[in-house]
């Protein structure tokens, strides 16, 4: 558990560095060498735990992805997709996080609004978690393949507009009128939802 920790604590080390960079000179402007540098380690051992610099700002990727899919395989009986996911959503990025996010320039959230790469970056991981989620939704809850894919494109570019709200919020105040047309999106695509039927399988 110690070395776990260690590694945490360093792996938490390299991102701030990194965060810290790029608040100060923009994301495209800053090179791997300059953080391994700033977090005052070699740049193999930045490697080692950043395989790329967009590794750096999307570190939350994977768990963005496996929290979706665990809220909406263990959602209630008789709860549908939309509202699961809608849950998920606000808790995941709209929660205590989201002033955080807004107050760090350095961040995704922020970065995303004046870097061209990260931003088809965002797309890029949408667009691979929309097309598992429609595995999902045909394999495990039997959408039709055509439902299961817009569906699936729906729910995900919530998250995507709501990241793209967030990073251009001009202050924390903003957060509660980016999580009001959130929740509208997300009624918006009730008519999509079937009758809410068994939580997926994982």
């Amino acid at each position: 558990m110690l070395r776990e920790e260690k590694k945490a604590r360093a792996r938490a080390a390299m991102a701030d560095a990194a965060a810290g960079l790029f608040a100060e000179h923009g994301y495209d402007n800053v090179a791997m060498t300059q953080v391994a540098r700033a977090a005052g380690v070699s740049e193999q051992t930045l490697y080692n735990y950043f395989p790329t610099k967009e590794s750096l700002v999307f570190d939350l990727a994977e768990t963005f992805e496996e929290t979706m899919l665990s809220t909406l395989a263990a959602r209630a009986p008789g709860t549908g997709v939309v509202d699961a996911y809608g849950h998920w959503l606000e808790t995941f990025l709209l929660g205590p996080d989201a002033r955080r996010a807004v107050e760090t320039p350095g961040g995704m959230v922020r970065q995303i609004a004046v870097s061209n790469t990260l931003h088809r970056a965002l797309l890029d991981l949408a667009h691979r978690v929309a097309t598992g989620l429609a595995g999902r939704l045909e394999e495990a809850e039997g959408y039709p393949p055509a439902n299961a894919t817009a569906l699936a494109d729906a729910l995900v570019a919530v998250f995507v507009r709501t990241v793209e709200s967030l990073s251009t919020a001009p202050a924390p105040r903003a957060i509660p009128a980016v999580r009001r047309r959130t929740r509208a999106a997300i009624e918006a695509l009730r008519p999509l939802q079937r009758d809410p039927g068994p939580p997926l399988r994982r």
